[in-house]
């Protein structure tokens, strides 16, 4: 007998793929414009095929041999895409299908089984296949029991009323007549066949086909490994009538304020234009609202509706947020909202989540719960945006796992704006393509709300009338005081704060900067000036561990007085940082950013007098801002501001959408690489897509406190245990991740004089190799790392002993 893993014969596998493949696709409403049921059957031929090259002699003395011992070619993914896309070939004959349909579908399901064991290629790369032809030559006379491969066929193919003949497609194989074949099909298809000439849509079709096919087939094949000895768990579909009575049991149907009422208003207002403007073609939908008004719910709320609208058999709700501190604020909120469900209700999935899937009173093991949560399968999932457009635009298989469970689903972008306006067209052309044919539906939620979508054409806006919530008096909470028409040095700046600060000692101050160098001069200035008997002093940036960011903003929002608070911070505070303060100091940057500063101030129109905001162009800094965010963006915002010297915030909202339509502009005469990529199946220049840019850093892990110091200990135990094989270790220390990532600074490696970047940190210990960090003991801190528990003046994190280098950050 073929065996697939240790104790399974492959003729089980195969079956329990396929059928998983079958049923994945029929349970999925998708419009890909192909003959009913055609799609899950070719997927059901994909799960039959993709390790029947497992049957050699020598992947099976491999895997059943006690030491694993290689014989010959062991790799079984090429022979089988071969028989895979040769089988799909034959299957397709009597549908009626478009000629580029019919020539280029059973290629797709050679390059998805090709790479259902790694990343996908480019797909011209894929064709090219002389090299591996001895390979194959070798391979195909070599398996183990022919009769029983050609048995399998016939009882598996027999499902979908079709019948192959092994001894073909060894023949094929052995005449090497795949080689001219598929070249060619490279040349002429793309190169000069037609494929070049189909509108942007139709590729877009092929490209998100390719993936539901390739991540389905990952998805049962890990399934079946992965979750085979246990009752795989269900994801429930989340009822609207939980969050109604926890709206009940905080009693908001009894507003006890007018701001209360203006939030109770804002709810059901946009659950009833959900009733009035919902159709199901239209896929795309937005909410704009003031910070404060309580969005979080509605955009649940509406989620919840719209799910409720589609059906119980539709999907699930994925909510993603830009950062994982919202993320983990937010799921709180859900908890409470559903009464702590199980993981198969409520999930949250970003990289430091702890890898725990719990049904009913357990929890699964670490590998399935792992699994399960990274490949969202929950009624509702809380993720990052990372999580939603990396898998989106991907080719890395552990991303697009969960693609599958991604078709079907309502998706919110809470705190959209944050998407840079040069992924604009990607966003655009793929969100179109995944609504069309992945049958999804978006929310796109923002008090800034960004044209990435054409208004009343493309997307509709829920809430009815929103423009009168930015006019209510309720969201008149701050004045912008526009001080950038003329450029101040960094002194007088730094001046301008202190001096203010010291005549205002009742009001709290934030002060927002565009680098953390800038910030870090601000901060001693100010500390150094004000006193430390009526005035704390905080510095906030990502040079300090995110322990002490969380200790710093947990004392700004429980903040009782008496003594005057004054925050330094560069712009991590301006989203998802639920703080309010009396004044903000801020630097030049984009209208976006500046609204979102403004956010912090009188939040809750809790202050007597509104919240100013001021606005100062430094002159130092001018480059390094234009660095930071494009010195485009930092054109318009001043052109947008031209003339202005102050405006309450009844006027942001003209402002902004103002900006937008310049940015807009900007961003309609872009040429996206990832989507040309993407329309030509590139898959590896897809997948070169990162939503947040990648830097070259070093790590310093700083040991606080004492359990700083364990956690460190912790994570040298498991790399010393030498017994442990990679994965190992790697599933040992998810265990302790996301506590021991509390303690790390990730520090940009400073650039050199003569231009470059330096290869190490400035830091007065060497680099602990082995272990992959610097570290600050606690028996002996660094000093290029300053911290003390109650004395945050002197919190000003790692600062490298001597600066002979540049820092740009």
């Amino acid at each position: 007998m073929l065996y697939s893993h240790p104790g399974v014969p492959l003729i089980v596998h195969l079956r329990q793929v396929a059928e998983s493949c079958r049923q994945l696709l029929q349970s999925r409403k998708t419009v890909f414009d192909l003959p009913n049921g055609l799609l899950a059957d070719l997927g059901y031929l994909a799960g039959v095929t993709h390790d029947i090259a497992k049957g050699t002699r020598y992947f099976q003395h491999y895997l059943l041999s006690p030491d694993h011992k290689v014989t010959g070619p062991k790799e079984h993914a090429l022979l089988s895409s071969l028989l895979g896309k040769m089988v799909v070939e034959q299957y397709l004959a009597p549908f009626d299908l478009s000629e580029i349909d019919r020539q280029l579908l059973p290629y797709l399901v050679f390059t998805a089984i090709k790479r259902h064991h790694g990343n996908l290629k480019d797909f011209t790369k894929e064709l090219f296949l002389e090299e591996k032809a001895a390979i194959l030559s070798e391979q195909i006379i070599a398996f183990q029991d022919e009769t029983e491969v050609q048995s399998i066929l016939d009882e598996l193919l027999l499902v979908v009323n079709f019948s192959f003949d092994w001894t073909v497609f060894k023949d094929y194989i052995q005449k090497e007549t795949y080689l001219d074949e598929y070249a060619d099909f490279s040349l002429d298809f793309f190169d000069l066949g037609d494929y070049e000439d189909l509108p942007a849509e139709a590729k877009n079709r092929y490209f998100y086909w390719h993936q539901l096919f390739y991540g389905t087939l990952l998805l049962s094949d890990k399934s079946d490994v992965i979750l085979k000895d246990i009752e795989v768990p269900l994801s429930v579909q989340p009822s609207l009538i939980a969050l109604e009575s926890y709206r009940q049991r905080k009693g908001f149907d009894f507003p006890q304020t007018s701001l209360d009422e203006l939030k109770n208003q804002a709810y059901h207002d946009t659950l009833r234009e959900l009733e009035n403007v919902f159709r199901p073609e239209q896929h795309l939908y937005s909410i704009t609202l003031p910070t404060g008004l309580g969005k979080t719910l509605t955009s649940l709320a509406t989620g919840l509706a719209l799910l409720q609208k589609l059906g119980p058999s539709f999907g699930r709700l994925i909510i993603t947020i830009p950062f994982t501190s919202i993320i983990d604020q937010n799921f709180a909120v859900f908890q409470d909202v559903f009464g702590n469900p199980t993981s198969d209700v409520l999930l949250k999935h970003h990289h430091l989540a702890e890898p725990a899937y719990k049904v009913g009173d357990d929890t699964l093991d670490q590998d399935k719960s792992q699994f399960l949560i990274e490949t969202w399968q929950s009624g509702i999932v809380v993720t990052t945006f990372v999580q939603l457009l990396e898998t989106l635009f991907s080719n890395d298989k552990t991303k697009l796992l969960k693609l599958p469970n991604l078709a079907n689903s309502v998706i919110v972008l809470d705190e959209v704006q944050q998407v840079k306006y040069e992924l604009w067209p990607l966003i655009r052309q793929a969100f179109k393509t995944l609504g069309e044919r992945y049958n999804c539906y978006f929310i796109l939620m923002s008090a800034t709300q960004p044209l990435i979508f054409i208004p009343d054409v493309e997307i509709k806006e829920l809430v009815p009338n929103y423009r009168s919530y930015f006019k209510s008096p309720h969201f008149n909470r701050t004045i912008l005081i526009n001080r950038t028409r003329q450029e101040v040095s960094f002194s007088g700046f730094k001046q301008d704060v202190i001096d203010y600060c010291k005549n205002n000692s009742a009001k709290n101050v934030l002060v927002i900067l565009n680098t953390k160098q800038s910030t870090l001069e601000c901060f001693k200035a100010v500390a150094a000036e004000l006193d430390g008997e009526t005035t704390d002093v905080y510095y906030l940036t990502t040079l300090i561990t995110p322990y002490e960011r969380k200790r710093i903003i947990d004392r700004i929002k429980n903040y009782n007085g008496p003594k005057q608070q004054v925050i330094i911070s560069t712009q991590l505070i301006e989203a998802g940082v639920d703080i309010s303060v009396h004044t903000v100091f801020r630097a030049m940057a984009p209208l976006d950013s500046i609204i979102q500063a403004a956010g912090r101030a009188n939040r809750y129109n809790e202050k007597e007098t509104s919240g100013e905001v001021f606005l100062y162009a430094i002159a130092e800094m001018r480059r390094a801002s234009g660095m930071v965010y494009g010195g485009d963006l930092m054109v318009k915002t001043t052109n947008v501001l031209k003339g202005m010297s102050e405006t309450d915030e009844h006027g942001y909202l003209a402002l902004i959408e103002a900006y937008f339509k310049e940015v807009k502009k900007q961003a309609d005469v872009l040429i996206s690489p990832e989507l040309t990529a993407l329309q030509a199946l590139d898959f590896e220049k897809v997948g070169a897509f990162k939503f947040v840019e990648e830097q070259d850093t070093e790590s310093i892990f700083v040991q606080l406190n004492e359990e700083a110091e364990q956690l460190w200990n912790q994570y040298v135990a498991i790399l010393d245990k030498v017994e442990l094989k990679p994965y190992e270790r790697k599933r040992e220390f998810a265990l302790i991740k996301a506590r021991f990532y509390e303690y790390v600074v990730n520090v940009p490696l400073p650039y050199l004089p003569t231009g470059g970047k330096a290869q190490n940190i400035v830091f007065d210990t060497p680099k602990e190799e082995k272990y992959f960090f610097y570290v600050s003991k606690r028996a002996n801190p660094s000093a290029c790392y300053k911290y003390e528990m109650d004395d945050f003046r002197h919190n000003s994190g790692y600062i490298p002993i001597s600066q002979p280098l540049t820092f740009i950050l």
